[in-house]
């Protein structure tokens, strides 16, 4: 059963880390990271049973907005440059690819583009990471038994792990910190993991629309 909260995870990550090799053919290689992705989320969705879609998801909402405007906000201080002056290379934080569509997509292309990155960002992201995250990795810190521990425990060292992985995994790491606890705790209270995937969601979809329309192509 682990895999299949692990394996869309792995290859979005690992298909991503990829893509972003390869600048000058990015658009096309993110397309295939998503559609790949996509369909292997489909065929492992049936076995995610802690996932309950409902439409009971105003606070879901109030949450996204609320974790996104958090991470713009810290994002502006740049701490993560700061704090790498001290870390060896290997450590410091690795920058987004920060395409701007506008700029090095041909016109016939872009439109296509920003909607599958919105997709991307709005809906593939938020469940894979959601699964994995909060899903998996946080029940299975807790016990080996992973599967009989309820959405929603955590023990301070499972709290704090998941956190941490999560921020290493962003390059902007205060505002990832901040944004990890703030679904852990959203959960703890939820006890629901469809309401964390919405709540990603809302944050990606407007932090998707933010960058479009200021041109900080560097937070996506």
């Amino acid at each position: 059963m682990d895999k299949y909260y692990i394996l869309p995870f792995v290859m979005y990550l690992a298909g991503t880390a990829l893509a972003s090799q390869f600048p000058q053919v990015y658009p096309l290689l993110y397309f295939c990271v998503v559609i790949l992705t996509a369909g292997l989320l489909i065929r492992c969705w049936r076995f995610y049973e802690v996932v309950k879609p409902h439409w009971k998801i105003l606070d879901a909402v109030a949450v996204g907005i609320l974790g996104i405007a958090l991470w713009v906000f810290l994002c502006q201080f740049q701490f993560e440059a700061m704090l790498a002056e001290s870390l060896p290379t290997f450590l410091q934080p690795k920058p987004r690819v920060g395409l701007n569509p506008f700029e090095q997509i041909s016109s016939r292309y872009v439109w296509g583009f920003i909607f599958i990155r919105l997709i991307g960002l709005a809906i593939l992201v938020p469940a894979v990471e959601e699964i994995f995250w909060r899903g998996f990795l946080a029940r299975w810190l807790v016990s080996e038994k992973w599967e009989e521990i309820p959405i929603g425990k955590f023990t301070v060292s499972s709290f704090l792990f998941v956190t941490l992985l999560f921020t290493t995994a962003h390059p902007e790491w205060i505002a990832a910190a901040v944004y990890c606890s703030l679904l852990n705790g959203y959960l703890i209270w939820k006890k629901d993991l469809w309401s964390c995937i919405v709540a990603h969601g809302v944050s990606n979809l407007v932090l998707g629309i933010y960058v479009l329309a200021t041109a900080q192509y560097q937070l996506w």
